[in-house]
């Protein structure tokens, strides 16, 4: 089992001077949108794979989309028809925004006897611009049950989160839409501006 990765981002966490806000709340979440894992059904893959449009996942061997069954130890079960995603014993569920840049994204989050859970906010360049450690404590007997965690940002600089952890499960991925980039509205612009030539041709 490699720690290394874990080890050094959570140096990282304890590194850098906090920017901005980690919530517990998805409604802090402005302009939500959800990606659940329904779509798949037991995928172990490292990825890349399209979770929704504009949203890439990668991760670490193992990982898991659609999982249908978790035992979490001291923190109970998920599964019961309830898909999500997964680190094997211990790993990274990394998302990528394709589409834009956004001021906010967690999930709904677990891990094996409740042991610490790193999340990590990546801006342009794959740079950590926000990272913290959280853990959270559930029955031994609940079922699907966690907490939401997430970062804010007071502009829209994240291009990616990572969840890390021993035994991680996640749902229900929240993040602000992304304001698209300037390439974007470029092309858009362009794609106006030739419709419009074509409209006048035809005249």
């Amino acid at each position: 089992m490699n720690l290394k990765p874990f080890l050094a981002a959570a140096a990282l966490a304890f590194a850098l001077p906090a920017q901005a806000e980690l919530t517990g709340n998805a409604g802090d979440i402005a302009n939500a949108e959800t990606v659940n894992f329904d779509a798949f059904d037991g995928l172990i893959s490292e990825g890349p794979e399209v979770v929704a449009p504009g949203v890439s996942f990668t991760g670490t061997p193992d990982s898991i989309l659609g999982a249908f069954i978790a035992d979490l130890g001291n923190n109970g079960l998920w599964g019961a028809g309830n898909s999500f995603a997964a680190t094997g014993v211990i790993g990274t569920l990394h998302f990528t925004f394709s589409n834009g840049l956004t001021s906010g994204a967690g999930a709904l989050l677990n891990s094996y006897n409740g042991g610490a859970m790193l999340i990590t906010a990546y801006g342009d360049n794959n740079q950590i611009i926000e990272s913290h450690i959280v853990s959270i404590d559930t029955l031994d007997d609940s079922l699907n049950a966690g907490g939401f965690f997430g970062i804010t940002r007071a502009d829209a600089d994240i291009r990616a989160i990572a969840f890390t952890g021993m035994g991680l499960v996640a749902d229900d991925l929240t993040f602000t839409t992304p304001v698209p980039e300037p390439e974007t509205y470029a092309m858009l612009l362009a794609g106006l501006g030739l419709v419009g030539a074509m409209a006048r041709r035809r005249k």
